[in-house]
This record gives C-alpha cells, sequence and structure tokens, in this order.
C-alpha cells in the first residue's frame, strides 16, 4: 500500500477501503515445473556428479593425463578433478532443492483486480505482487525454443516460462489478459 500511496493514480474512496477506478476480475492459471523436467534435472545433475567423483578417486586414463601434465603438475590435475566433484555435489543438493521447492511451493499465478502474483526472478522462488502500474516493461524472450515472459517493474522481475503453464493456450490467454491490463506494455 506504501507503493501504491506514490504512484500517480486516481483512487475513489469507498466506504469499505480505496479501490482504483478500473477493476478487474482475478484469473488464476496453474503455473508449476512439469515433474517430467524436475526429475531429469535431478537426473543428469546428479550423473554428472558421479562421473566426475568416479573421475577424482580412480586414476584418469593415461592419455588424459599426459595432455594436462602439459599444463598443470600432477598434483593439480587430482585437486581440479576433486574440486569438479565438490562443486557437482553442491550443484546437485542445489538443483534438488530448487526441483523439491518448484513441485511444494505455489502452483499458479494470478492477475488480479490491481496487480499480479508472480514468481520473484530470484532462486528464492519467492512471490511478490507486482501492481499493473508498477510494470515498467513486458518482453517476450525465445530462449532455445522456450517462450519466456519477462515482466520488469518497480517492485521487481519475474520471469515465467511457457513450459510451466499447463498448456500453451493458458500462456497465451495470460499473455493477452496481462497486457490488456498493463495498457499494453508488451514489445
Amino acid at each position: 500500500e506504501e507503493f501504491m500511496a506514490s504512484l500517480p493514480i486516481q483512487l475513489i474512496n469507498f466506504p469499505h477501503g480505496i479501490i482504483p477506478m478500473k477493476s478487474f476480475s482475478a484469473r488464476r492459471f496453474h503455473y508449476q515445473l512439469p515433474v517430467r523436467s524436475a526429475i531429469q534435472m535431478v537426473l543428469v545433475t546428479i550423473a554428472l556428479t558421479a562421473g566426475m567423483t568416479h573421475i577424482a578417486s580412480v586414476r584418469p586414463d593415461s592419455r588424459l593425463m599426459r595432455r594436462l601434465s602439459r599444463l598443470l603438475p600432477p598434483e593439480a590435475i587430482s585437486a581440479l578433478f576433486w574440486g569438479f566433484a565438490v562443486f557437482g555435489i553442491i550443484a546437485s543438493i542445489l538443483v534438488i532443492w530448487l526441483a523439491i521447492r518448484s513441485q511444494t511451493g505455489v502452483r499458479y499465478v494470478e492477475l488480479g483486480p490491481s496487480g499480479i502474483l508472480v514468481p520473484k526472478a530470484s532462486m528464492s522462488m519467492k512471490h511478490i505482487r507486482i501492481p499493473y502500474l508498477a510494470i515498467t516493461h513486458l518482453q517476450i524472450v525465445n530462449y532455445h525454443g522456450q517462450r519466456m515472459v519477462v515482466i520488469h517493474s518497480k517492485v521487481g522481475e519475474s520471469r515465467l516460462s511457457e513450459k510451466s503453464f499447463a498448456t500453451p493456450k493458458a500462456f497465451e490467454s495470460f499473455l493477452q489478459v496481462l497486457q490488456e491490463r498493463s495498457n499494453g506494455k508488451l514489445s
């Protein structure tokens, strides 16, 4: 509400509180990383970590050691492999945590009467409420054949992947309603 007070918006004072002049009905869209994608992400990370840990724990192929010994001393090569293994373990823990959070957190995005409820573009994946008037720019990004909408605002940034919506049609519907309610800030 502090943020709304700082915006140049015409508000009407009704007996039940202050509301914006334009009123929209709330629309919710299912939004969750597909279980299959979460499982694939975890399995790939664990497989890569297991491979690096195996390479670090046994003596690598002599041809590989000869090539690497031109760049590094033998003790550094072993430390390098163990460093990769430790990095893989940390990455695996992070990926597992992200997969669990994506399956247990809020499973929808909402276009409310005065703003949207979306996950923040960060590792925390916390949801933020962005008033429509705070949206400065909407951008559609095509990343490796996957579309994503980036919502820039004074409150924070959010990135929503088409893949996490129930269907591509739901993503299109979300974009259409969002563009209408944010006064066509989509580029």
